[in-house]
């Protein structure tokens, strides 16, 4: 079955939608709305997750640790439940989420709606979806920092990534 993604202009007016698929071709000239969630615990520190091998985007990198395309019809903060249950076997609610700003992703042609997540969680007790991840590990801050600036993370904007460094930090 085809996965639909509402699509929009840069304003974030509707315009209709597309499959996923097609919201993926080059230079599609509209955007669809995904979600990017960091995760941050008491500690201070940040999970990140390591892409599996079978995906076609940057296999094997790291990455944040819930992301995932809003479907036709769902709204930006159900797809962060969603993504955190299927992809981390994370159990939360909406209302778990912060939400931290909306970043324009020319390269993908989207629209991400970025949420921090404040969560205690020990690793042995997330139950990872391995089509989409392969490990997850919990960084201090400079390791965090030191690995998201690195080759082995996944490519972002470097004003998208200093954006978020300095975000999370505050938060």
């Amino acid at each position: 079955m085809e996965e639909y993604l509402d699509i929009f202009n840069i304003d974030g007016d509707l315009l209709g939608k597309l499959t996923r698929q097609e919201c993926h071709q080059k230079d599609v000239g509209v955007y669809h709305k995904a979600v990017w969630v960091w995760i941050k615990n008491s500690k201070n520190q940040y999970l990140v997750q390591k892409r599996s091998m079978s995906k076609k985007k940057s296999p094997g990198k790291w990455d944040m640790p819930v992301a995932g395309h809003v479907c036709s019809g769902e709204s930006p903060i159900s797809t962060c439940v969603r993504e955190a249950q299927e992809e981390l076997g994370i159990d939360v609610t909406e209302k778990d989420f912060v939400f931290l700003k909306e970043w324009v992703n020319q390269y993908g042609w989207e629209l991400a709606q970025i949420y921090l997540l404040k969560l205690d969680i020990d690793i042995k007790d997330i139950k990872l979806q391995q089509e989409e991840v392969e490990a997850v590990q919990w960084l201090e801050h400079d390791d965090f920092v030191k690995l998201l600036y690195s080759q082995d993370f996944c490519e972002h904007a470097i004003e998208y990534k200093d954006w978020i460094v300095k975000s999370l930090r505050d938060k």
